[in-house]
């Protein structure tokens, strides 16, 4: 049953499954790297979760650039990458506010 969408190639499909692939990977490094950095205080991981980061954002453009998903799945993607850069950061204030007002209560 059609609904007037062109099936994706096989080739296209692959790739696309490939560049989302390295997609969740990549935001899972950088979230790895970032906290790892922070609780080593480690200025070389703190520039590899930078890096990335940045590797994230440009598979997230090769997705949007290069792949044949709709709009809807493109801007979902644009929007996740600015959720996942933005999580590590926010998570590490929060749990650092967290035990430090635990701290000041015990």
């Amino acid at each position: 049953m059609s609904h007037g969408r062109s099936a994706m190639s096989a080739g296209a499909f692959l790739a696309t499954s490939l560049l989302l692939g390295a997609f969740v990977l990549c935001a899972g490094v950088y979230g790895l790297l970032y906290c790892a950095a922070r609780l080593k205080q480690s200025v070389g991981l703190l520039r590899a979760a930078v890096l990335a980061c940045g590797v994230l954002c440009l598979v997230a453009a090769a997705v949007v650039v290069a792949t044949p998903l709709e709009a809807a799945w493109k801007a979902l993607i644009v929007a996740s990458t600015l959720v996942y850069c933005a999580i590590p950061p926010v998570t590490w204030r929060y749990l650092q506010r967290t035990h430090r007002d635990h701290g000041a209560n015990t």
